[in-house]
């Protein structure tokens, strides 16, 4: 059944240019829900003398003296290596010695080529610090160590991806914000500064292209106050009693594609949200189609389900529906498909999640193609009236805080 608010009567579709959408939150204005360098070129010039200079050798000259025992000795040097002498060919040093061709140190030593140190060495390229060692590239502060890639700080530590937010909790993907009150400023979680608040039934602010909205509409509702930042978080506040099971609220950030089915490309949106652990709620998707009617068609897309809340179905009844059509894999996701009416939908995500990215089109798209239960039927030519982002609140028992951490839509 769609939800009352002032955005039931719709608007005809129209077809729109290439649209990518990031949230700003904060902002004011309206819109109530249904529920649901350049290249630097160095020129190298050879500047080549004209001419090299050439010195003529001057004639060596033999200072010793003609008949001398050094003349001897001169000449016993100069005839020895010719046939294989230490130094010359053979000698330790220079051929074949240990230092220069074959030694410890120059080719084969330690040091060299294939010393500790150098090539194979311990430090620099197969040793513990260089490239495969403790500290660089294997090591735990670096690539794999545990506070860059691994570890407890950077992407799965307690403060990366899950850390703590305000007075307590870890609110990364499902953790607990800390207390709060169903009143504004104190529907705010401690540490995050907000730019607007409201607890009006249908209090609302619009940022760009999106709307937030309070939006409580069930009956037997209690206090629910709404806020934003200047970044992409936003949140709700609520305390609603368990006195009945419908719906009491569906606050959420919303945006009017307006375009037809055929006419899109592609659509996408990513959420990353914090919730309570008790309570009665959904944090969901409301997808609202239209023909040439005033009428419009809700597809829901429940991401995570918590406590007693149950989607209507054609088939069967009692406490627990029926699904229509079970472990559907479409959008990127795995559902359970509910056809409850001529103009509802809703798909039930197989297990909870808190984030992800959904491809909105592809879902369409299969419920065009896989409806066969005559309800909610609807085509291609039909228009993408809204898409909506929140939380269906049925009871909280006490003051419990709902935090979008980031959300964002893409589509052309």
């Amino acid at each position: 059944m769609p939800y009352p608010g002032p955005d039931m009567a719709g608007s005809g579709g129209t077809t729109s240019p290439s649209d990518v959408f990031q949230i700003g939150s904060g902002g004011t204005g309206g819109q109530a829900d249904a529920r649901g360098g350049s290249d630097a070129t160095s020129a190298t010039q050879d500047l080549a003398n004209p001419r090299d200079a050439v010195v003529p050798d001057e004639p060596i000259k033999d200072d010793i003296a003609p008949g001398s025992d050094a003349a001897a000795d001169v000449t016993a040097v100069r005839d020895t290596p010719a046939a294989g002498g230490i130094t010359a060919s053979g000698g330790n040093a220079t051929s074949g010695g240990t230092i220069a061709m074959g030694g410890t140190i120059a080719s084969g030593g330690n040091t060299g080529s294939g010393g500790a140190t150098t090539s194979g060495g311990a430090t620099t390229s197969g040793g513990t610090i260089a490239l495969g060692g403790t500290t660089t590239s294997g090591g735990n502060t670096g690539s794999g160590g545990a506070p860059s890639s691994g570890g407890t700080l950077s992407s799965g530590g307690a403060t990366g991806s899950g850390g703590n937010i305000g007075s307590g909790g870890t609110p990364g993907s499902g953790g607990t914000i800390g207390p709060v009150t169903t009143t504004c400023p104190g529907a705010v979680p401690a540490g995050i500064a907000s730019s607007w608040c409201s607890c009006l039934v249908q209090g609302n602010s619009t940022s760009g292209a999106f709307t937030y909205t309070n939006n409580i509409w069930g009956s037997g509702a209690g206090p629910q106050c709404i806020w934003t930042t200047t970044t992409t978080q936003w949140g709700v506040a609520a305390n609603h009693p368990n006195n009945t099971q419908n719906i009491k609220s569906y606050p959420n950030v919303s945006l009017l594609p307006q375009k037809t089915i055929n006419s899109i490309v592609s659509y996408t949106s990513s959420f990353d949200v914090t919730v309570p652990s008790s309570g009665s709620y959904a944090t969901a998707y409301n997808l609202w189609v239209k023909g040439n009617t005033p009428g419009r068609i809700q597809i829901s897309l429940w991401m995570n389900l918590n406590g007693a809340m149950q989607p209507t179905s054609t088939v069967g009844g009692g406490p627990t529906p029926v699904a229509d059509r079970t472990n559907v894999l479409v959008g990127g996701h795995s559902w359970n498909v509910y056809f409850a009416n001529n103009n509802s939908i809703t798909l039930v995500r197989t297990s909870d999640t808190n984030a992800g990215t959904v491809d909105i089109l592809a879902i369409l798209r299969w419920l065009i193609a896989n409806n066969s239960s005559g309800s909610a039927v609807f085509s291609s030519y039909w228009t993408l009236d809204q898409v909506q982002f929140g939380f269906d609140i049925t009871s909280d028992g006490s003051p419990q805080a709902f935090m979008t951490n980031s959300y964002s839509v893409s589509s052309n």
